[in-house]
């Protein structure tokens, strides 16, 4: 399913990520330097900011990830 732009913009609220960041671990909100939320099912494919569905992993590793389903075909 493609999200509505109106999903998206809900969805990578900052204020949302700051919640699920403090349900995380991380009691200010924000993440160590070097550190990124990253949606395990995508924004853009109807995927939810929620404890459940993001993870806390380096930039490169995200960088990775995202390299990794370009090539795949799956963005």
């Amino acid at each position: 399913m493609k999200a509505t732009k109106a999903h998206i913009r809900r969805e990578r609220n900052l204020v949302k990520a700051e919640r699920v960041l403090r349900q995380k671990g991380y009691p200010k909100g924000e993440l160590p330097r070097g550190r990124v939320l990253h949606h395990v099912k995508p924004v853009s494919e109807g995927g939810k900011t929620t404890p459940r569905n993001t993870r806390v992993i380096t930039k490169t590793k995200h960088e990775q990830i995202h390299t990794n389903r370009k090539m795949r075909g799956e963005v």
